[in-house]
């Protein structure tokens, strides 16, 4: 048995101190790869704070921080969600006795975050709390794939070298368009309080039957989500691989080095579509043969409702935005690639 003196182990705390650090911040504000304003903003203000401080920010505000900081208009943006939800056939409301003792402990919560777009419109999202899943459900039958960043800088440099008219799409409600096929994958999700409100209010026969009230008085419906839902963990994969199946059954192969590129041969010239979940950049010589796969995507993915939303963004031109990325292909022949107005947007969040 050793004889050493063992001494409890410390945990490590980053000085951003010394020559070496000291040097790495020149070079980083030198060749511009940082702000030089933004970096001692980081430097003077965050890393002189106290070690044990963790700041975290927030782009998304929960129900009740959102109706206390925009009223009436994130009270509108929650039932909207909820009504496009109903719209879809997400829910179907159960009784907790008709549940297997199973069910009863795998049910997950239900929680909507609300969010200020660029234009000012406040935006709902509904998710469930899929960590009662983690342990039911594998990562290889949960993980999606999505496009990798080297993928798309290089059909970029494709797009620009060969002249292709490019289409950037974001697929409205990607998740909650996907069907549940198997039973087993289908999430049980308890809605409490105010959303219960919202869900009663739009269609009253379906909902108020089940509904009941818990200790604290608080209304508590509980529903069995027939599409795929945000935070559930089978939810980005369904939704991939109907979208990939969309895609092959009218010819299009997947890249063997990246699943989320896949390639056709139109009118003798390539056809290329990079896709992460729901947004999508395609690109091809001809622009009527751009205009046709949009026009295609629009009859299998799109669905728009009585108050205009489901509707599919499309951007075309020569300056997209893309994975918070702005594509500038002004310039024939070449691409501008750039991220000024992320960058923006996380200093506006700070």
């Amino acid at each position: 048995k050793s004889t050493r003196v063992r001494s409890a182990p410390k945990n490590y705390v980053p000085s951003m101190t010394g020559s070496r650090y000291s040097y790495a911040a020149v070079q980083l504000a030198h060749q511009g790869v940082l702000n030089p304003d933004a970096h001692m903003f980081v430097q003077e203000d965050f890393y002189q704070a106290e070690p044990d401080v963790v700041a975290a920010i927030m782009t998304q505000l929960s129900l009740k921080a959102g109706l206390k900081k925009w009223g009436n208009k994130a009270f509108k943006a929650a039932h909207s969600e909820m009504k496009q939800l109903h719209l879809r056939d997400t829910f179907k409301p159960k009784h907790a006795r008709d549940l297997s003792h199973l069910e009863c402990q795998m049910i997950l919560e239900s929680h909507i975050f609300l969010k200020e777009k660029r234009t000012g419109e406040i935006k709902g999202r509904t998710v469930a709390g899929g960590n009662k899943q983690r342990d039911n459900i594998s990562k290889e039958d949960a993980s999606s794939p999505t496009v990798t960043t080297e993928s798309v800088l290089l059909t970029c440099i494709i797009d620009a070298e060969e002249g292709r008219d490019v289409a950037v799409i974001d697929i409205p409600n990607a998740f909650i368009q996907t069907c549940v096929q198997d039973e087993k994958d289908m999430a049980h999700i308890r809605i409490r309080g105010v959303l219960v409100n919202m869900l009663v209010d739009v269609a009253p026969e379906d909902y108020g039957p089940y509904i009941r009230t818990d200790k604290k008085g608080t209304k508590v419906l509980i529903v069995q989500c027939l599409n795929a839902m945000y935070g559930t963990m089978v939810a980005s994969l369904l939704c991939c691989k109907k979208f990939i199946k969309s895609l092959t059954d009218i010819g299009f192969e997947l890249n063997p080095y990246d699943p989320c590129v896949t390639n056709k041969m139109i009118d003798g010239k390539q056809m290329t579509i990079c896709f992460h979940v729901d947004d999508c950049k395609i690109s091809h010589r001809k622009r009527q043969v751009v205009d046709k796969m949009v026009k295609y995507l629009h009859e299998k993915h799109e669905s728009i409702f009585e108050d205009g939303s489901g509707k599919m963004k499309v951007s075309r031109g020569k300056i997209h935005t893309y994975l918070g990325m702005t594509l500038d292909c002004s310039v024939p022949g070449q691409v501008s690639i750039s991220m000024f107005d992320h960058v923006e947007e996380i200093i506006t969040a700070f």
